[in-house]
């Protein structure tokens, strides 16, 4: 799997950079280093928050909280290491999430149920909602190959600005971006194609009202 260190070569490479970086944390002391170790930290969980990487999905069961809406039958409390929301499971639904440890299932985000968040709550009209989301992970050895390639253009897309400068840099850097989304993009239409399958799981507080 690949290093920080590579990733961010990979990076400088993509604009066209010869420099051989040894560290960002501390910086060896290159202006390279000092640029990788200023938008690395950036550029990684925004590509996180951009796809639907397997390796950072999971799920968790949400706390109810005292809900303000008129709109909203529900409102819940945001789980404190939730990047970005993918989806809350709909009732006859089973649904597996993985970490790269356990397997590579993506899920189908097609049947995801409506929901809203303003700021730390969710709201939802689902009771008992379990929330799939993407979590920040650091461990780059968790990365799998396309990750590690979709972020390397992402970070090369903040690079190009400071290394190449004026409006080359601003024009490499937006092709830079392009491709980061581009891939983002293709991992979340990845997750959409993947299976669910249903069944006959009802919440205890619906079926108490049976």
């Amino acid at each position: 799997m690949a290093s920080i260190i590579q990733i961010c070569k990979m990076a400088l490479s993509h604009i066209g950079s010869d420099s051989t970086i040894t560290a960002i944390s501390p910086p060896d002391g290159s202006v390279e280093a000092g640029y990788c170790a200023t938008f690395y930290p950036v550029a990684r969980p925004e590509m996180i928050e951009l796809g639907n990487w397997n390796f950072t999905l999971t799920r968790a069961t949400l706390a109810e909280v005292s809900n303000d809406s008129e709109t909203w039958a529900y409102a819940y409390a945001l789980p404190s290491d939730c990047l970005a929301a993918k989806r809350i499971l709909r009732p006859g639904y089973q649904l597996t999430v993985f970490t790269q440890d356990e397997g590579t299932y993506s899920p189908n985000d097609n049947d995801s149920a409506d929901f809203a968040i303003e700021g730390s709550v969710l709201y939802s009209n689902e009771p008992e909602a379990v929330l799939v989301y993407a979590r920040d992970v650091t461990d780059t050895t968790k990365f799998t190959p396309s990750f590690v390639l979709a972020l390397s253009y992402l970070l090369a897309a903040y690079l190009a600005g400071p290394i190449i400068k004026g409006k080359d840099g601003m024009t490499i850097g937006d092709g830079m971006r392009q491709r980061a989304n581009t891939m983002a993009q293709q991992s979340a239409a990845m997750a959409a194609n993947a299976s669910s399958s249903t069944t006959d799981f009802v919440p205890s507080s619906v079926s108490a009202r049976r």
